[in-house]
Parts: structure tokens; sequence; C-alpha cells
């Protein structure tokens, strides 16, 4: 049976995928199930779902319908039952959208860089790694997915379109920034971290996010003059805001390697196109 290569960055406010076929993305807000006396429709991520003994719905339906604003599950460790949730809910798009058929997957993801030592990796592996049946809008489906592998959020961007030399990575996500320091393709543990605050969690402008970030790194003794890459959903947004502190910074370029070449594509992919590259060199 036909396997695919992919990698899934599984945000509190949007999932991202990327693979040799090329990327997708879909709201992760969940909420629990209700009998829907008026059947609309929100967005073409609409899911109502039955994964294990969880039923609800995702996707733009759940982000409108959800009393409790949204069903996001914020923290710094990605190893609890949404996030499975949302893995399988982004492989079942993936594979439906490009290339409907195959069964087995092996997939790179990421925890934050806070949790990103050996219980919490296993923990997640352990719940996402083999067969999967779950029912995705009435339909039965099934997926094995034969070999999960943990990357560090933040350092995966990295990945994306590496470099030599030294590099600063802030990805700016929903619940957390994650901020990592590469020197010639090794992750600096005393240079990086996960910063638990994110676009969702504080009420206030970026200007202020950005402040916070750059009190955070200097803190770690990242320097002004530093090479630094920004990724995620406000990179463009905030990327203003970083440079009044880090002249030198830039939005990431992600470079994707697909069946038909290469594809240059948003920054908010970058951490799931850097999955999909680590898992590229690793399954090959």
């Amino acid at each position: 049976m036909s396997s695919i290569i992919i990698g899934i960055d599984a945000g509190n406010y949007m999932a991202k995928t990327a693979g040799s076929y090329g990327v997708d993305n879909y709201r992760t807000a969940i909420c629990d199930w209700f009998r829907r006396d008026f059947v609309e429709s929100f967005g073409e991520d609409d899911m109502e779902f039955e994964i294990g003994e969880r039923k609800g719905y995702a996707g733009s339906i759940a982000e409108h319908e959800d009393v409790f604003g949204g069903g996001g599950m914020y923290g710094d460790t990605k190893a609890h039952e949404d996030t499975k949730i949302r893995i399988l809910l982004a492989a079942y798009r993936y594979r439906e959208k490009y290339c409907p058929g195959f069964e087995n997957i092996k997939l790179i993801t990421g925890q934050p860089i806070a949790s990103h030592n050996d219980i919490e990796k296993r923990k997640l592996q352990e719940m996402l790694q083999g067969e999967h049946e779950f029912i995705v809008n009435g339909e039965l489906h099934y997926l094995n997915i034969e070999k999960v592998g943990i990357a560090a959020e933040g350092t995966g961007a990295f990945w994306s379109n590496p470099q030599t030399g030294k590099v600063r990575i802030i990805d700016v996500g929903s619940g957390t920034v994650n901020v990592a320091t590469i020197l010639n393709k090794k992750i600096i543990n005393n240079a990086s971290a996960t910063f638990n605050f994110g676009m969702e969690t504080v009420d206030r402008g970026l200007d202020s996010i950005a402040r916070g970030i750059i009190q955070e790194t200097t803190r770690l003794r990242w320097e002004r003059n530093d090479m630094v890459h920004v990724c995620g959903g406000v990179a463009s947004e905030i990327i203003h805001y970083i440079k009044k502190h880090y002249p030198n910074a830039e939005i990431v370029q992600p470079l994707l390697k697909t069946h038909s070449g290469v594809e240059v594509t948003s920054p908010v992919f970058a951490n799931a196109v850097g999955f999909y590259e680590i898992g590229r060199l690793t399954y090959k």
C-alpha cells in the first residue's frame, strides 16, 4: 500500500500541512456535537467528526457555534486529545485533497520548545502512531500512521529554508511564541525558549506582543544585529515592530519541494514545510 510523508503544524488557531503535493490548512476550532436545527455552511473546512469517544464539530463551524469561543486548548505541550483530533483531521484533509486512496502516512509534527523532551514526545507519538478509524461528515475513514517524528516548533521553520551560520527564529503562534537559535544547523538550547503568550491569549496590539518578544529574547542574550527570521500567521504584520530592535529581521520564505519542483510558500506554513523536509530526509 502506498504511503505519503507529510509535516503537520497543529496550531491552536490553524492546522497547516505540507507534503510533496502542496499545502493545506484549516481552522482548528473544536466544539462538542449538538443537533442542528439549521444546517448552515460556514466554510469549506466545516467538519462533523467522531474520533474515539469524542464527537463534535471542527473548522469554521466550530468557531461560530462554540459557546466557549473557538475550542482552543492552549499550553506548552501538544500531548493532549485535541492535538490528536487536529492531526487526524489534517491528515484526512490532505489525503482527500491530493491523494485519495493512500492509507499509510509517515508524519513529522511539533512540540513547543519548552516541552520538547522525551516524556512529552513519547506521549504524543504513542497517541498518534498506529491504525485509526474515524468518521468525518458521515463517512468512515481509515488511516495508518506508520511513523511519527516530533520536532521542536520554531526549529521546524529553519528547515523550511536552511542557512549556515547563526540564525534566530521567532515563531509567533496563537497560544505561544517559540524562539530558537540555530548555529550551523544545531539547536542552541540556552538561547531557545517557549513564551507562554500568543496572538489569542494577549488582548493587546502587535506592538505590545513584539515588545514582549524583544524583552524575553534579550534575556536570552540575543544581540541587536543578529539574523532573525520571523514566521507565523502574523509575520508580515509584526515584522515592522520586530525590526525596531532587530534591524536585520526578515520574514521566513519556506521552500517546499514538490513533485513539480520547488515552490515558495507563505511564512504561515514555515513549520509545516520544515517538518515535511525533516520527514523527507528521514523517511526516504
